[in-house]
């Protein structure tokens, strides 16, 4: 009897943990129509400036030291740098995901509009700056090429999608 009511609450928490959490969605995807790759920086509301925290990287370190990572294969993925979801290189097209405060995560294939108010400003900053300057002086000096404010209705009606143009 104990053990059938183990497993009816281990079911039911299972199952309270699936609809409770609903993780981090994407936000939209984003065409770079330019001849280098771009780092986005998402922020809620419009905004004039660049904010300084937090920080964009150029890289990202992956650790992968207990070899939990695998490839296809089954071999485990050897430690290194990769590029963040916020790079989108030239003439492709990357997705923006979930943010906290101008940063983006990995997370579902669902969009949604992670802002409360109705207003998001995207920020574009070439990979040749983010190369050559440190966060502070892309701050301080406010290097970014392009700044754009989207709605929610806008970016429903593009079916999620944004074109930078440079």
């Amino acid at each position: 009897m104990k053990k059938k009511w183990g497993k009816i609450g281990c079911i039911c928490l299972l199952i309270y943990g699936c609809i409770s959490c609903e993780g981090v969605s994407n936000i939209m995807h984003i065409h770079n129509n330019s001849d280098e790759a771009i780092y986005v920086y998402f922020q809620c509301g419009e905004t004039d400036s660049l904010p300084i925290a937090p920080k964009l990287d150029l890289f990202i370190l992956f650790n992968n030291d207990n070899e939990r990572t695998l490839d296809a294969s089954g071999n485990p993925l050897n430690s290194g740098f990769v590029w963040p979801d916020y790079r989108i290189d030239a003439y492709s097209t990357g997705t923006l995901k979930g943010e906290l405060e101008g940063r983006v995560w990995r997370s579902s294939p669902s969009f949604r509009f992670p802002c409360e108010g109705n207003e998001a400003t995207l920020f574009f900053i070439t990979e040749k700056t983010m190369r050559n300057y440190s966060w502070d002086e892309i701050y301080k000096d406010q290097m970014y090429v392009k700044k754009t404010t989207l709605t929610k209705d806008e970016l429903m009606k593009n079916d999620w999608l944004y074109t930078y143009e440079p």
